[in-house]
């Protein structure tokens, strides 16, 4: 059992990125409280069920077949990981990156003992929650804003779907000796400790990223748990690729790095009020967030028939992206999105439909 317990932790750092920890801050300042409600349980049931629905004696043959995708997921997320701490080190100090970066080779460098950085890592996080004290109360958020119920959907979409490509998942389904009790640990109680931090500092967070004035003596035990957070997300995802791909190598991480800080200059012009009309941070952040929500889910769904896939990703993206992106009056767009991807789907399954995943 304590391995069991050891890979629940991890799944809940693991799955905590940048996404989990600022998304919430847009949800609620977008849509309300039902947004983030429903955030959160298909965030957790999402991620908890795949250690029930996906059996281990078929895992192998998931991941080869999926093996160029779950590549493809691992190399955004530290993509988007990276992003968000450039972003940050706008705000706040330019020395937050080369932090992050630090934490992560030291993260990588003890990767054998993951499990039991996961579990420091969570102990650090309650320390920093149980530390840190608002400015704003959390509950001038709790408002609903009209057409909530558009966003309900495809939140669910993505996180129902998304987690298969995670190779962190696989790797716990792999070696944890009681899988389904590690994910259901792991999301139900360890994650969602976690995401009740989030909604504890959602709106010094919000006021941060808008550019309102945060004293960084308040706000250090968010900064320093989503420093914490991103780079543990980042070392494991790049463990796991240089498992799954054994030649893979550093240079092209780097490389990445150096194509973000190009971010650097745009973000600061947004921060400084020249760019504020179009949000480049922001609409950067939710420009990553379309893979997770949309072109992911979509390729399990329809991967098998490619052709059904491009076609149902090229006539839902326009609608999904107004929706997702300008909000407001253009939320009911959100659920037209959807419209091509459920006539797909049932396409689909009528192909095969005993393999959803297939």
């Amino acid at each position: 059992m304590a391995a069991s317990l050891g890979y629940a932790f991890y799944l809940a750092s693991s799955w905590l990125w940048c996404i989990g920890a600022f998304l919430p801050v847009l949800l609620l300042r977008d849509y309300g409280w039902a947004s983030l409600l429903g955030f959160a349980l298909v965030n957790i049931g999402g991620a908890a069920a795949f250690g029930w629905v996906l059996r281990p004696d078929r895992q192998q043959a998931f991941m080869a077949r999926h093996a160029f995708w779950l590549e493809i997921f691992s190399r955004v997320t530290m993509a988007y990981q990276l992003f968000f701490v450039v972003w940050l080190s706008v705000l706040i100090s330019v020395w937050l990156l080369p932090l992050m970066l630090l934490l992560a080779t030291i993260f990588y460098l003890t990767g054998r003992w993951s499990q039991l950085l996961a579990v420091g890592l969570f102990l650090v996080s309650l320390l920093l929650f149980a530390l840190y004290q608002p400015q704003l109360a959390v509950t001038e958020q709790l408002t609903l804003a009209p057409g909530w119920w558009h966003t309900l959907l495809p939140l669910a979409l993505g996180f129902l779907l998304s987690p298969y490509l995670d190779i962190t998942f696989h790797r716990a389904l792999a070696l944890s000796p009681h899988p389904r009790w590690s994910f259901t640990l792991g999301f139900g109680l360890f994650f969602l400790c976690l995401l009740a931090f989030v909604f504890f500092y959602s709106q010094d967070l919000r006021q941060l990223m808008a550019g309102g004035a945060v004293q960084l003596a308040v706000i250090w035990p968010v900064v320093a748990f989503i420093l914490l957070q991103t780079a543990f997300t980042l070392a494991v995802h790049f463990q796991e690729i240089q498992r799954f791909r054994p030649r893979t190598r550093s240079g092209w991480l780097l490389s990445l790095v150096g194509v973000l800080l190009v971010f650097f200059p745009l973000l600061q012009a947004g921060t400084s009020g020249s760019l504020a009309f179009l949000s480049p941070g922001e609409l950067i952040y939710k420009g990553f967030l379309y893979a997770y929500g949309l072109v992911f889910p979509l390729y399990l769904l329809l991967g098998q028939n490619r052709r059904l896939f491009w076609l149902t990703l090229l006539l839902a993206s326009p609608a999904y992206a107004l929706g997702f992106l300008l909000g407001q009056d253009y939320l009911y767009f959100l659920s037209l999105s959807l419209l091509p991807i459920v006539v797909a789907g049932l396409l689909r399954w009528l192909q095969k439909p005993a393999r959803l995943f297939a």
